[in-house]
């Protein structure tokens, strides 16, 4: 009986030490997406050979980043322009998110440092600050991505064009500045027309896009507006358009 006592005695102390344990912070996930042009396609011939060159330094966006916060250091990441990239867990909280480039390159070369929101799950977008910058300075703007704030049935307009936007959504006239965001619903049995317009170098209105919007029931789309890469590019603004299941 004795030793019984003893073991339930050792038994309600460790439950006691485990309850003294601060619980772990959920968990959530951030997700990367690069925007904007590939670079010309630069070839070479040898020996009657066709050779593809790698891109100029600072063409692209690295294309492995390892993230950290705080002292963890996460799941590398791979960066296609276009391409939103494999979602990465990282604790809740307030921080710093330092990204450093990976793959052939030192793990402690610093890309960016990123001031993350205290919770939920977030897209961080990356894209060039200008024609003239490369993507050693490139800028972010990050929004939630979480099933609450983009729900099935979602259209999410980005505006990361360095100057505000006019938009036809269907009858609906819209501004959108710089960094601007806006959610409009899709109608999944018919296409929504979409417009986007802008004020030229004479600072008359311009439309630079006009298309219409394709979504499912069971997906959401992201419309991302960047500016070229190209100078003196005839179609200084740009659209990128993905649609993406929701489960």
């Amino acid at each position: 009986m004795k030793f019984l006592l003893k073991i339930n005695a050792i038994g309600f102390l460790t439950m006691i030490a485990l309850a003294a344990q601060p619980a772990a912070k959920p968990m959530r996930q951030v997700r990367f997406l690069a925007v904007g042009d590939w670079p010309p396609f630069i070839q070479e011939i040898h020996d009657g050979v066709r050779y593809e060159l790698d891109p100029p330094p600072g063409s692209i966006p690295p294309r492995e980043v390892i993230p950290g916060f705080g002292k963890q250091t996460l799941k590398p990441v791979s960066l296609h322009l276009g391409r939103i990239s494999d979602p990465v867990e990282l604790p809740a909280g307030a921080g710093e998110l330092a990204l450093r480039q990976g793959g052939g390159a030192s793990p402690s070369t610093l890309w960016m440092r990123l001031d993350v929101p205290e919770s939920g799950d977030f897209l961080i977008f990356l894209v060039r600050k200008s024609v003239n910058e490369t993507w050693k300075n490139a800028a972010s703007l990050i929004v939630p991505d979480g099933s609450t704030e983009a729900p099935t049935g979602i259209v999410r307009i980005i505006n990361l064009f360095p100057h505000s936007i006019h938009l036809l959504w269907g009858s609906e006239e819209l501004r959108l500045p710089a960094g601007g965001t806006i959610l409009r619903a899709a109608n999944p049995d018919a296409d929504t027309t979409f417009q986007i317009l802008a004020s030229n170098e004479a600072g008359e209105m311009k439309r630079y896009y006009s298309g219409s919007v394709t979504q499912n029931q069971t997906e959401r789309s992201i419309i991302t507006i960047y500016q070229s890469n190209e100078e003196d590019s005839r179609r200084p603004v740009k659209v990128l358009m993905l649609r993406e299941p929701m489960l």
